[in-house]
């Protein structure tokens, strides 16, 4: 948990010297994960491009990412650390593109996808776009991960829970669904979004097709 009550509570044990078992799912490497080195290579590169014209550059980074590296820099022209284009780089954009033709099989136009610093950025921004007052409602499922529930109550939306079925590995019901949209409407409740989770977060159950 990384807020709360149960986040509170660890950190008055912590602060009287008590055990906590810290689990750090969003944050692996303050357990002692080894980060993984591809992408953080990577970036050095794009940030210190001098470094790829090193005669060494290959003793000091793994020849993969020295590799990615050199193709990026052709492609983000001016390199990085320098504002782009709101959606995000034109050709990162086009990358992205290509790779969800692959794997969809279906056309991707780049200037329909925007890149965002995280999710939790994009949820937010979807969020503020939709919720004009308190009378739009957004449909969550529950259990949750808290960012949707804390955005909707900061934004002043109305907050409209649907309850995955415990039973049959938290799935989601869609006799559940039209219950709470239903209840929801009778409140004066303007349903603008529906939100599903897959893989679930916290239930990890994944949708099927």
């Amino acid at each position: 948990e990384v807020r709360g009550e149960i986040y509170l509570a660890a950190q008055r044990r912590l602060a009287e010297g008590k055990e906590v078992i810290l689990t750090n799912v969003g944050n692996p490497q303050a357990l002692g994960q080894r980060p993984l080195t591809f992408n953080r290579e990577v970036m050095s590169l794009m940030f210190a491009p001098h470094l790829m014209d090193h005669p060494r550059v290959t003793d000091m980074f793994a020849p993969d990412a020295v590799e990615r590296a050199r193709t990026y820099r052709e492609g983000v022209k001016g390199g990085v650390g320098a504002y782009s284009d709101s959606k995000g780089s034109m050709y990162v954009r086009e990358v992205v593109a290509a790779f969800n033709e692959r794997r969809d099989g279906v056309p991707c136009d780049p200037n329909m996808i925007f890149l965002t610093n995280g999710a939790s950025e994009a949820v937010r921004m979807v969020l503020r776009a939709l919720i004009r007052g308190p009378s739009d409602g957004i449909m969550v499922p529950v259990p949750q991960y808290p960012l949707y529930s804390a955005s909707i109550a900061l934004y002043n939306g109305a907050l409209v829970p649907y309850y995955l079925d415990e039973e049959d590995n938290w799935s989601l019901n869609l006799a559940e669904l039209e219950r709470s949209l239903a209840e929801h409407k009778r409140k004066g409740i303007n349903v603008r979004a529906l939100v599903f989770i897959n893989p679930g977060n916290p239930t990890v159950q994944c949708m099927s097709e």
